[in-house]
Formats: structure tokens, sequence, C-alpha cells
């Protein structure tokens, strides 16, 4: 009898581990297709933030009238346990747009180790062969201080590229993808490295991938902890992205 309450013990023990480094999950539950994203948008960089809800990220050029994204279709992934509806990219007049997920208050929750940020993304068109930013995580989800980008390059007239960033200087993948398929994306920020890794198309079966793009942290830009997930609106970018997962370990961000 001893030994069946210890392992039911243990067995709940390490469901709770496995449900801890799974941080954030979910992002667009209770979404529709053709919903708003944000629920409202910051008016000021003193603003207060509202943890696990979208909003448009404060711009002193914005224009009032400017809508923000709205809710697209469902993107799956084989071997990907995150489901739910999509970002929609398009849209008019919303400029250099950005929407935020607040996850922490706290300069110091999710700044040691390693996180990772995982998410499928679906191009159907760029509008550039130039590498630009268009997710990632921020330190502060008010005055937009990101430390970890995921860039996307199109490539010649059916292929697109990927790159990352801890801050500024974008590693730039070479190998090429195709537009219409849905890729699987995982962001890791590593504190103790001092780096970001991007993670493409992994295969699942598998533990982490030994090599991914990597870009190296110049300075302090990995000293403050991360804040927010945030996602980048680009003019005559179409195509959806969502399912996201923030977690702490591989197993986690992918859904095992």
């Amino acid at each position: 009898m001893m030994k069946k309450v210890c392992l039911l013990v243990i067995m709940v023990a390490v469901a709770l581990m496995g449900h801890a480094q799974s941080l954030r999950n979910n992002l667009l539950k209770g979404y529709k297709p053709g919903d708003q994203l944000e629920k409202g948008v910051y008016t000021s960089d003193q603003d207060t933030p509202r943890f696990n809800t979208w909003y448009g990220a404060f711009n002193a050029k914005a224009v009032e009238v400017e809508e923000g994204p709205v809710i697209g279709e469902p993107l799956s992934y084989k071997g990907y346990n995150e489901g739910g509806p999509s970002i929609n990219l398009a849209g008019e007049g919303q400029l250099n747009r950005v929407s935020v997920y607040p996850l922490t208050k706290s300069n110091k929750e999710y700044a040691r180790g390693v996180y990772y940020l995982a998410f499928l993304v679906n191009f159907e068109k760029l509008g550039s062969t130039k590498f630009y930013d268009f997710a990632g995580l921020d330190i502060n989800p008010l005055s937009r201080a990101v430390r970890g980008k995921v860039f996307v390059a199109g490539e010649g007239k059916d292929k697109i590229k990927f790159g990352v960033a801890v801050r500024t200087d974008c590693t730039e993948g070479t190998e090429t993808y195709d537009y219409n398929q849905t890729h699987l994306l995982v962001l890791k920020v590593d504190y103790d490295k001092k780096q970001a890794v991007l993670y493409v198309n992994p295969d699942l079966s598998q533990g982490e991938p030994a090599n991914g793009l990597v870009a190296n942290a110049e300075g302090d830009e990995l000293k403050n902890g991360l804040k927010s997930i945030y996602y980048r609106y680009r003019k005559n970018y179409k195509g959806n992205i969502g399912n996201f997962r923030f977690a702490t370990t591989w197993d986690a961000v992918i859904g095992k």
C-alpha cells in the first residue's frame, strides 16, 4: 500500500513539473476567425500592461483609425500539439503596427537559463526580399525593447528564408522554404550562452536539434528578463501565424 502511495505522489509531482515547464500556451483561446486580435491599444509608454492579453503596442505616431490584426483560420503541423486559430497577416492601414502579449511584470522572472517560443507560420506572400522581423520576445511590452527576433525574407519568386537576432544584428539563413506551407519555428533565447537560436521545421520525433541559426548577444543585451511575446504587422505580407507556446524546455514547447 505504501509503495502505491509513493508511486502516486511521484507521478503527480512529475505531472506538475511538466505543467510548470509550459509557461504559456493557448494564447488565442476564445477567439474565432474574424475577431479582432487586440483587446485594446496602449496609449502611453507608462501604461499598465494587461497580462496574458493581446494589446496594441504604444506608438506615438499611430493614427486612431488604424485597425489591428484579425483572427484567421487554424494552422497545423504534424506532431506539434498546439491547436486553435491563427492571426491573419494581411491588413490595411496598420503601418508598422505591433501587437504584444505581456507575460510578467518582473525583470527577473524570465532572466536566467533558457526560454523557448514556438509557433506556426504560413506565408502566401512577402512584401520584400530583405530580412524583416515579424515575431519574437520583448523585455518591455510598452517601449518595444526586443530581445529575440525572428526574421523572414523572400528568395526569388517562390521561396522564403528565415533569420534570427538577439536585438539588431540578424543572422540570415541560406536554406530556402516554400510559400503556402506551414512551418514550425522555435526561437530559443539562452541567457547562459548569451545568444538566440532559431530552429526551422525540426524533426519532432527527435530531441532538440544540435544545430540552428545562431545570433550572439552584444554587451548587456541579455541582462533584463523577457516580459512579452510580440507579433509585428508588415505591409504586403499575407498568410497566417499562430499556435504560440512559451516554455523552459524543448519537450514542453513542442507540446510533448
